[in-house]
């Protein structure tokens, strides 16, 4: 987006309540300012609660908006992807939230001036994608993951909480402690392999990061048109999450007992009926259907390498798909 083309529509959706609030304003102050010297005239409008930058974001495109820029955490990210998806509008990013996953993926810098400098750039890739139906909920997309199972139970009564504020996670306590310690699940990828497994947890990754910047899909690519899948048979409550402790803040830890597999689709069915949840939203119970929408995003964003994600040459050589059978 060369600084001489000022014909470019921009709007820039902005959650205040992301990150610290007492620096919001301060903070897009200076990114408008960062943005007008980069040439670009920008429309604001504040999504405040998040949950407005659906409607904002469908609305820019259809007054024919070239460019939004999401400004907040991954849920108001998350929210504008949902407005635009399968559009020709290009996203741009400015990470303002506690954890950033999806601008960490990306390798776009928490630094306000270094994320400008990316959207001004010009620079845009296609990423794909993923869209998941349930009985409850028709076509959401999600650009990070779909849990079935244990996170998908504990993780939204949590991820709203403040931090610090132990007192806020007794209901999702109870909700572990009740926990069906042994569910079945069962997968079909691509119409084809079926599996059936004893688990607690299934994620169904886009990206490489998800929660507290949680690499659950160390080899994910954002554009081989595959979701990265992780099962994690025989493991207790305990083992669960000790190894999203041990994964947070992108720690790699190798663990021979989690089975992966890549999919453009997967069916998922489980018993008895477990919870499934997208970007951390409560999608329904029991079943889904999950697809890659290849290309489906136009992002303003880096080549990868300076984020978690890792090139598509090096993602489909280091994964198979699917890298190991699940005994049935």
């Amino acid at each position: 987006m060369p600084k001489k083309n000022k014909s470019v529509r921009v709007k820039l959706i902005a959650n205040p309540g992301a990150g610290d609030p007492l620096k919001a304003a301060s903070k897009l102050e200076q990114v408008t300012g960062y943005l007008l010297d980069a040439g670009l005239k920008v429309d604001v409008a504040l999504a405040h609660p998040k949950n407005k930058a659906i409607p904002m974001a469908r609305r820019a495109v259809k007054n024919g908006y070239d460019v939004v820029i999401a400004m907040g955490g991954d849920g108001t990210i998350g929210a504008v992807i949902r407005g635009i998806a399968r559009s020709k509008v290009r996203l741009g990013i400015i990470p303002a939230g506690t954890e950033n996953d999806i601008a960490r993926s990306l390798g776009i810098s928490e630094d306000l001036k270094a994320a400008c400098d990316v959207i001004a750039s010009g620079h845009t890739r296609r990423l794909d994608l993923g869209q998941i139906s349930t009985k409850k909920k028709k076509n959401f997309y999600f650009f990070m993951v779909t849990a079935v199972g244990l996170t998908a139970t504990i993780f939204p009564m949590i991820k709203e909480v403040p931090e610090g504020q132990l007192s806020g996670i007794s209901k999702a306590v109870a909700a572990l402690v009740k926990f069906e310690s042994k569910p079945t699940v069962f997968l079909t990828l691509d119409d084809e392999s079926k599996i059936k497994v004893e688990t607690m947890l299934v994620t169904i990754a886009n990206t490489p990061l998800i929660g507290v910047k949680n690499l659950v899909a160390p080899d994910a690519s954002l554009e081989d048109g595959l979701l990265d899948i992780a099962v994690y048979p025989g493991s207790s409550k305990a083992d669960v999450l000790a190894y999203f402790a041990r994964t947070a803040h992108e720690g790699s830890t190798p663990d021979g007992t989690i089975q992966r597999y890549r999919a453009r689709k997967i069916k998922v069915k489980t018993s008895p009926k477990l919870d499934i949840a997208a970007e951390g939203i409560l999608l329904g119970k029991g079943s889904a259907r999950i697809k890659v929408l290849p290309g489906a995003l136009r992002v303003l964003a880096p080549e990868p390498g300076p984020g978690a994600e890792k090139p598509l040459e090096k993602a489909v050589d280091e994964l198979t798909e699917p890298l190991a059978p699940v005994p049935q």
